[in-house]
């Protein structure tokens, strides 16, 4: 350890000092302000300090809890599985006494049955320490011959796994695990978190299609270090808030996110650049005056009429269609035609325009045959084609979730647009195609 660094504990301290002293601070403090009195610069930042204070000394204890817990994996899993393969051998036993009091023919004598009439077959001493370690891409029958010598016992767990972004081997103790059973190493995870603070289309943090756990000693905040912790916490207050109720500083070079009009009655103080905001137009306080939208929204949304741009009727976001259905899906979850902007199957608009379906289409079959297939196949593709239209038409997505396979070569992702040097993911059953972390972590 170097002179720098500061074991968790004696961290965690520091930050509950910090505390304390922030909370003496206020104390001694009070009533000698009016009463509704606008918070000081003073306050505001003695208040930013007391929640970094209080975020780190919630990671600190979130770090050192997963610790012990992966210490106390690391001590108990030699006996674990020789317990494990004691209840398989009590299994195959089973079986060979159903089979033998029915007068069937009697199985085979498993590799477990045999591993146990070893006279050297026992449970591990506390005090042992592994002779040979088992490789990350060891079977588990490596696993099992790896006891069989003459030697008394001595038992390492495989902790094989594999992150599902960058295929680096990891030990699985010490890796995050979604709830689909997929694996991320922490830097994948960290840029994965990194990526959904500049884009609320990743939010909240998910791998085919199921969230992932935040807070505990197995969340996402145990991965991440204190600082892009910190970050995501307070990106997440913000993208958790109903997009029409978000309440943001009207200056552009400032724009910091004040929270949600719901918790505020009356005008609001920028803690940033000190501008005061107007709770009910989210414009620059204007006394004496009606609300009113800006100039600047009033000619976005001239422009949108012009250009015949779409508004989501949950956030009021302007939403331009550029491939694909009418099905829109927005960054607030809402649902609606693009067409007509009702909720989505509560009208009667089609929901294909005939252009965009047969582009989709024929992008759908050249991800399933090939970009070379439109020339050296022509008859093949245009039917291949006909067929996808047709079922594009009632099945434009894959409703029970992707079942994706790898292709070789340079494309584009069709979600983020993003062209991939390498290789990129094919649905097998829809041909979408998309980028590895499209794949997992947003449709």
């Amino acid at each position: 350890m170097s002179g720098l660094e500061i074991d968790t504990a004696t961290a965690a301290l520091i930050s509950q000092l910090t505390l304390d002293d922030i909370a003496e601070i206020r104390d001694s403090s009070k009533g000698k302000s009016r009463e509704g009195a606008p918070l000081s610069d003073a306050e505001y930042a003695l208040a930013a300090y007391a929640e970094e204070a209080q975020d780190a000394l919630r990671f600190f204890q979130d770090l050192e809890l997963a610790r012990s817990l992966d210490n106390a994996l690391e001590l108990d899993q030699p006996v674990l599985s020789v317990l494990s393969i004691v209840e398989d051998g009590v299994r195959d036993d089973h079986a060979y006494a159903e089979a033998l009091g029915n007068g069937r023919e009697l199985p085979v004598q498993s590799e477990v049955q045999r591993l146990m009439e070893d006279p050297d077959f026992s449970l591990p001493s506390q005090d042992v320490t592994d002779s040979a370690e088992v490789s990350g891409d060891a079977s588990d029958t490596d696993a099992l011959e790896e006891v069989h010598g003459t030697r008394p016992m001595r038992v390492h767990a495989v902790h094989a796994a594999q992150c599902v972004i960058c295929r680096d081997d990891l030990r699985a103790l010490t890796s995050f695990r979604a709830p689909c059973n997929h694996f991320y190493c922490r830097q994948c995870l960290s840029n994965l978190a990194t990526s959904c603070i500049g884009d609320e289309s990743l939010f909240p943090l998910q791998c085919c299609r199921q969230n992932l756990p935040m807070d505990g000693p197995q969340g996402v905040y145990g991965q991440l270090d204190f600082r892009l912790r910190f970050s995501f916490r307070k990106k997440a207050v913000e993208f958790a808030t109903v997009f029409k109720d978000r309440l943001y500083c009207p200056r552009p070079t400032c724009s910091v996110f004040l929270g949600s009009t719901a918790d505020h009655l009356n005008n609001v103080v920028c803690p940033r650049c000190a501008t005061e905001v107007c709770v009910s137009c989210k414009q620059t306080v204007h006394p004496g005056e009606a609300c009113g939208e800006s100039l600047a929204v009033q000619q976005v949304k001239a422009l949108a009429r012009e250009q015949h741009w779409q508004t989501c009727p949950g956030c009021a976001q302007i939403i331009d269609l550029q491939q694909g259905c009418y099905h829109m899906t927005c960054r607030c979850r809402m649902e609606f035609c693009y067409v007509c902007a009702a909720r989505w199957k509560t009208c009667e608009c089609p929901q294909w325009e005939e252009a965009r379906l047969l582009n989709t289409a024929e992008q759908r079959v050249e991800n399933e045959m090939g970009a070379r297939a439109r020339v050296a196949a022509p008859e093949i593709f245009q039917q291949r084609v006909e067929q996808r239209i047709e079922r594009l038409r009632y099945e434009h997505d894959c409703a029970n979730g992707h079942r994706w396979s790898r292709r070789n070569g340079r494309a584009r992702c069709e979600e983020c647009r993003y062209m991939l040097p390498e290789y990129l993911l094919v649905c097998r059953s829809c041909s979408i195609a998309a980028c590895v972390r499209c794949a997992r972590n947003r449709l």
